[in-house]
């Protein structure tokens, strides 16, 4: 049995030295490693983890096995920056909110997530985005507002008078689809 266990153990340590979390993850639980036994190895990956800049990576390995909480937080809060400064809004707002970020970080991603569909037109997309997030209510209605244009403009007339009952768009917007259904 013992020979089993250290055999788990090593594998683990080379799982984690090679940076492939998901398998050393699948060893621990194979061979029913104690955290108490990986704790110095899982520092030490988690550190060179920092070192070579592999923030989002660290992160998850320091919330997968109950690290200092304020430390994780720190990292993910550089892996957040980098996603923002590589415009994935959308993906920062949602590693933000996982990694239990400030509110305001997770909105101001969300909120560029929501301008950048708006502005290439993925109204759908946007309008899902400000549902996700909860972003405020005008800027759900600036994208239901257009998403029923685009769909009144395109002869979508039924998407049109689902998405305007769906967001509350004012009565003259579904009578408007309504009339072109011929209702």
């Amino acid at each position: 049995m013992a020979e089993t266990f250290d055999a788990g153990l090593s594998k683990f340590r080379e799982s984690l030295a090679r940076g492939n979390l998901k398998e050393a993850a699948k060893i621990r639980e194979q061979y029913s490693l104690p955290m108490d036994l990986l704790e110095t190895d899982v520092r030490s990956a988690f550190k060179a983890l920092v070192d070579r800049g592999e923030y989002s990576l660290a992160a998850d390995l320091g919330k997968a096995y109950g690290l200092d909480a304020e430390t994780v937080r720190e990292v993910a809060a550089r892996s957040f920056q980098r996603k923002l400064e590589g415009e994935q809004h959308r993906a920062a707002a949602a590693y933000a909110r996982e990694f239990d970020l400030p509110a305001q970080m997770i909105r101001e991603a969300a909120s560029a997530a929501f301008q950048k569909s708006m502005q290439f037109g993925l109204l759908k997309n946007a309008a899902e985005i400000a549902k996700e997030f909860d972003l405020p209510d005008d800027m759900k209605k600036e994208a239901a507002s257009s998403a029923f244009r685009s769909y009144m403009e395109t002869g979508l007339y039924h998407k049109a008078l689902t998405l305007a009952k769906k967001h509350n768009l004012p009565e003259e917007l579904i009578r408007e689809a309504e009339k072109k259904l011929g209702k």
